[in-house]
């Protein structure tokens, strides 16, 4: 089973290899053999998305910071979404999902994530606050999650729960209605309901993001759900 973790090699072994490991932790539990193949966001764009990604069973997208990355996440989003390809979306991973949706959904490639492309007509993710002193607010830590009932992420993590954050942007609440429109709704949000911790769609194989970073609450023989859940929809897919 080949899974298209979407980073470069040397950085998602070497820089940030929690991803590789809780993928591992995953596939492991399952009794999976995992084929990972690395495709480097900067080499993806809308032409060559299927000839990288077309044979791929699932589509990881990772966390980061480096927005240069962000373009290529969009577009292998939005092919995993056409071709009906289990995607699952970490942090900015999830960032770049819920944009490649609000592009499809608006029928507009000006929107784009307030960090990476700020002259975007449609900001997909804004900042959580600002203070009087022009300082973002940046959510860290271990944040209680409020859970939509009946949705997957609900059956993978239970009503309530908590997540891992490091983050300063959130998804823009107006692009909720278009999401909607395409069959995506947010499944999580923060406990006082300002930030969406969680998108996902019942009109697709697997289509999941989660704002925070499973992938660090993932252990050898107690792997994440989220990544699990992931892992089996693409054995399904194959």
């Amino acid at each position: 089973m080949t899974i298209a973790l979407i980073g470069h090699e040397r950085d998602q072994r070497a820089q940030y290899p929690a991803t590789l490991a809780a993928l591992g932790d995953a596939a492991d539990a399952l009794g999976f053999d995992l084929d990972v193949r690395f495709v480097a966001a900067q080499d993806i764009d809308r032409d060559n998305a299927q000839t990288l990604l077309a044979d791929a069973h699932g589509i990881l997208l990772p966390g980061g910071a480096d927005m240069v990355r962000v373009a290529g996440q969009i577009e292998a989003a939005r092919f995993g979404w056409l071709a009906s390809i289990p995607v699952v979306g970490l942090c900015l991973g999830m960032q770049s999902m819920a944009t490649a949706i609000a592009r499809l959904a608006l029928k507009s490639d000006d929107i784009g994530l307030m960090e990476a492309q700020p002259d975007a007509r449609v900001a997909s993710f804004e900042a959580i606050q600002v203070g009087d002193d022009g300082v973002l607010l940046h959510r860290t830590g271990l944040q209680r999650i409020s859970v939509t009932p009946g949705s997957r992420i609900e059956a993978m993590l239970g009503a309530r729960a908590s997540i891992l954050c490091n983050h300063r942007y959130k998804l823009n609440p107006a692009l909720e209605a278009p999401f909607a429109t395409l069959g995506v709704t947010v499944s999580a949000r923060d406990e006082i309901g300002s930030i969406a911790d969680a998108i996902e769609s019942d009109k697709h194989p697997f289509f999941a993001g989660m704002q925070g970073y499973p992938e660090l609450s993932s252990r050898d023989g107690e792997p994440h759900p989220l990544l699990t859940s992931f892992l089996e929809a693409a054995a399904s897919h194959s």
